[in-house]
C-alpha cells in the first residue's frame, strides 16, 4: 500500500468512527430518555436502563450505515479540500475514480462486519428467555434451560421446549387439571404456528383425556386458543430482527412453501442483503458531491449536504418499502432499486464532473 493510499483510508477510517460514535450516542440518549419517561426509582435502576438501552444501539446504527457511509465519506473528502490535499492529489494525476476506491474498501468492511453482526450478533441480544416471559412473577412466567418455557393460566399449564427460528414453539405440552389437581387432558404437539388472532395452529397432535373417560386421538393439526397475555405473545413473537440473515432466508422460504404472508420479512431480508450495496450507493454520491469542486472551503457545507442526501434516501427508502408492501409489489426490486439506481446517477455525475 503507498503512503497516498494509507493516508486517504486513514481519513476515511477517523471519519467513520467520528461519525459512527456520533450516531450512536444519539441513539442511545434518545433510547434512554424514552425509557426514563416511564419513570424510575433508584441509582441502580436508572443504570440498568442504560444498559438496556445500550442493546437496542447496534440495531439501529447498522440500520443507518448507508447514512454513515455518506456523512464519513464527506467529512473525510471535505478535511482533504479544506487542507487543498485534494486538490493537490488531483492536479498530481490522482483520478476521482481511484480516490473513491480508496474510500470504497473502508466502507465496504463496515458493511460487511454489519452483515456479520446481523447474523451472528443481534440474534443474541433478541433470543434471551428473558425477553420471552419477562422478568415479572405476575405473569406466571418461568424459564429454565433443560425444560422450557413455562406458563401457567388457572388450571392450564404451557409448556415449549424452544422456539425454532425464534419463532416456531416446538416440542408443546398443554396441561388442564380439574379443581382437585386430577388432570383432566394433555396435548403434545410436535410444533406450533402463532397467528395473527393468537390462536396456535398445532401439528402433529396428540390429546389425551382422562376424564369423565380416558381416550387417545392423533391428529394432523388442531386450533388451540391460547391464553398467553398480549404482552408475553409479543415477546414469544419476535421481530425480523431478532433472526439472523440464514435464519430469516429459511424462515421466509418455510412461509412460502406453506402459502403464508411472507412479504415483510422477505423485504427484510432483501433490504439486509443489500446493505452493501446501499453503502457504495452512499459513498460514491459523496465522491460525486467532492467532484465538483466549491468556491467555499468550508467542510460544513459538504456534510450538511451529506448528511442531507443520506436522510433523505433513507426516508425515501423507507418510503417506498411502505409502498411495496401496500401495493404487494416483488421485493427485491423494491429493496435494491433505489440503491442500484443512485449508484448508476453517481457515477454519471462523477464521469461527468472529473
Amino acid at each position: 500500500m503507498s503512503v497516498l493510499q494509507g493516508y486517504v483510508m486513514r481519513n476515511v477510517v477517523n471519519a467513520y468512527g467520528l461519525a459512527g460514535f456520533g450516531i450512536a450516542a444519539l441513539f442511545w440518549l434518545l433510547e434512554l430518555l424514552e425509557r426514563l419517561e416511564s419513570g424510575v426509582d433508584g441509582v441502580w435502576a436508572v443504570a440498568y436502563v442504560a444498559i438496556e438501552s445500550l442493546l437496542s444501539v447496534p440495531e439501529a446504527v447498522i440500520d443507518l450505515l448507508p447514512v454513515i457511509a455518506v456523512l464519513s465519506t464527506a467529512i473525510a473528502m471535505g478535511r482533504l479540500q479544506t487542507l487543498s490535499e485534494l486538490n493537490i492529489m488531483r492536479v498530481s494525476g490522482v483520478s476521482i475514480w481511484r480516490l473513491a476506491g480508496l474510500a470504497l474498501v473502508p466502507g465496504m468492511a463496515i458493511a460487511m462486519l454489519g452483515l456479520a453482526v446481523l447474523q451472528w450478533g443481534l440474534p443474541n441480544l433478541y433470543q434471551q428467555p428473558e425477553r420471552i416471559v419477562g422478568a415479572s412473577l405476575g405473569e406466571s412466567g418461568l424459564w429454565h434451560p433443560e425444560h422450557g418455557l413455562w406458563l401457567r393460566q388457572d388450571n392450564q399449564f404451557l409448556n415449549v421446549a424452544d422456539l425454532e427460528l425464534g419463532r416456531f414453539p416446538v416440542d408443546i405440552d398443554i396441561y388442564r387439571f380439574a379443581a382437585d389437581g386430577e388432570m383432566v387432558e394433555h396435548i403434545s404437539a410436535r410444533r406450533g404456528l402463532v397467528q395473527a388472532d393468537g390462536e396456535w395452529l398445532l401439528s402433529d397432535v396428540i390429546t389425551t383425556q382422562y376424564q369423565p373417560t380416558f381416550e387417545r386421538v392423533e391428529s394432523t393439526s388442531v386450533l388451540w386458543s391460547s391464553f398467553l397475555s398480549e404482552r408475553q405473545l409479543g415477546l414469544l413473537l419476535n421481530p425480523p430482527a431478532s433472526l439472523s440473515l440464514t435464519d430469516l432466508w429459511q424462515y421466509v422460504a418455510g412461509l412460502k412453501s406453506r402459502n403464508q404472508p411472507h412479504a415483510e420479512f422477505e423485504l427484510v431480508l432483501w433490504q439486509r442483503l443489500g446493505l452493501p450495496l446501499a453503502c457504495v450507493a452512499m459513498i460514491l454520491a459523496a465522491m460525486a458531491t467532492a467532484a465538483v469542486p466549491l468556491k467555499s472551503r468550508v467542510i460544513g457545507v459538504r456534510i450538511v449536504g451529506a448528511l442531507v442526501l443520506g436522510l433523505s434516501f433513507q426516508l425515501l427508502t423507507e418510503l417506498g418499502a411502505y409502498l411495496g408492501l401496500l401495493l404487494s409489489w416483488p421485493a427485491v426490486p423494491v429493496a435494491l432499486g433505489p440503491p442500484a439506481a443512485l449508484i448508476l446517477l453517481s457515477i454519471w455525475l462523477v464521469a461527468k464532473a472529473r
